[in-house]
């Protein structure tokens, strides 16, 4: 009885102090992961301003966005076709979920 008691007691006093400390790792995977995609998308950014450095660059730019044309070219719009860009990021965000452990820890400690 007395060791039911004391293991309770641990348990109470231990739980806040992880469910804290857990917070703070998931918050900083969370975080982490931001950072990351942020850096890959600066990255990104940078390389198209690069391009767009170039006469090619801008060339193309306004052959793609603005749908300009050189005297005796003829410019042709193609509708439907695959997956749209937001369509392919879904996906990809559905294919990305938590483990199951994690989803049971995450509900343990009340994250989210």
């Amino acid at each position: 009885m007395l060791l039911t008691v004391s293991l309770v007691l641990a348990g109470w006093m231990v739980y806040p102090v992880m469910r804290i400390q857990y917070q703070h790792e998931r918050e900083l995977q969370t975080l982490q992961s931001e950072l990351d995609g942020l850096q890959s998308r600066n990255a990104d950014l940078r390389e198209q301003v690069d391009e767009l450095k170039t006469p090619e660059g801008v060339e193309q730019l306004a052959r793609e966005s603005l749908g300009m044309v050189k005297p005796g070219e003829q410019a042709y719009v193609v509708t439907g076709g695959a997956l749209g860009e937001s369509s392919a990021t879904v996906l990809a965000q559905q294919a990305a979920e938590a483990p199951f452990w994690q989803r049971v820890l995450d509900a343990l400690f009340g994250f989210r």
